[in-house]
C-alpha cells in the first residue's frame, strides 16, 4: 500500500518538475533574445561628428595603420547620455596612402577614426567615416604645407546652412558632402580621399565631417 502511495505522488508530481524545469531554459532564452535586441539598438546609433585635424597629413609620408588625430569642434551627446565636450580627440588611423607615380594617376589618402579619447574614461570605440572636407576655417593658422584652397567665401557659400547663414568659422554642416574649397581633391568611398598631384595634403586644422556609428 505504501509503495503503491509513492508511486502516485511521484507519478502526480513528475509533470510539474517537469514544466519547472523547462521554464528555466525558456527564461534564459528571452533573456539572451532581449539582450541582443538592446545591443543591436545600441550599436546601430549614429550621428555626424564635426572635427579638426591636430597635425597636417601627407601621403607621401604616411603609411597604412599610421595614427590619425582630430578633435571636436562642438560638445556632443553619446547615446549612453553622456556629454563628450569640444575639443575631445578623436583617434583614427590611415586606411591607404600613396603618392602619385608612373604607375598611379592619383595620390591617396584613406582615412577612418576607431574611438572617441576622454581623459579618465575608457575609450569609446566608434567607426568614423569621412563625409565632407573643408578647409581650415583660420587660414592664416595653417602649417603651410602647400595644399591649394579655392576661394573661401565661395567654399563656405557652397557650405552654407539651407537658411543661409555661415558662422565666422564653421564651413560645414550635416548636409555637406565631399572635398570643398579644396583644389584637385575629391572624396571616394569609406573615406578615401584621392587628387591628382603628387601627394593628397592636409593642413593642422582641415575640418571635416565625421559620420559615425557607435560600436
Amino acid at each position: 500500500m505504501k509503495r503503491w502511495l509513492a508511486y502516485t505522488l511521484f507519478t502526480a508530481l513528475t509533470p510539474l518538475l517537469t514544466a519547472g524545469m523547462g521554464s528555466i531554459p525558456a527564461a534564459q532564452a528571452a533573456m539572451q533574445s532581449s539582450g541582443a535586441q538592446s545591443a543591436t539598438t545600441t550599436g546601430g546609433s549614429q550621428g555626424l561628428f564635426t572635427v579638426q585635424l591636430v597635425k597636417a597629413l601627407d601621403s607621401k609620408k604616411l603609411k597604412e595603420g599610421d595614427p590619425v588625430e582630430a578633435k571636436l569642434t562642438e560638445s556632443i551627446t553619446l547615446p549612453s547620455g553622456a556629454t563628450v565636450p569640444r575639443g575631445t580627440k578623436l583617434i583614427g588611423h590611415v586606411t591607404a596612402a600613396k603618392a602619385r607615380s608612373k604607375n598611379d594617376s592619383e595620390s591617396t589618402l584613406g582615412i577612418v577614426f576607431d574611438k572617441i579619447v576622454r581623459p579618465g574614461v575608457e575609450a569609446t570605440p566608434i567607426k568614423g567615416v569621412i563625409q565632407a572636407v573643408a578647409p581650415n576655417p583660420n587660414p592664416e593658422l595653417t602649417t603651410g604645407s602647400g595644399v591649394g584652397y579655392t576661394d573661401l567665401k565661395q567654399a563656405a557659400a557652397a557650405s552654407a546652412a539651407p537658411d543661409g547663414h555661415q558662422g565666422s568659422t564653421q564651413h560645414l554642416n550635416d548636409q555637406s558632402v565631399g572635398v570643398l574649397g579644396i583644389k584637385n581633391m575629391q572624396l571616394g568611398p569609406e573615406g578615401a580621399l584621392t587628387s591628382s598631384g603628387k601627394e593628397v595634403k592636409l593642413d593642422s586644422g582641415t575640418q571635416m565631417l565625421i559620420n559615425v556609428t557607435m560600436q
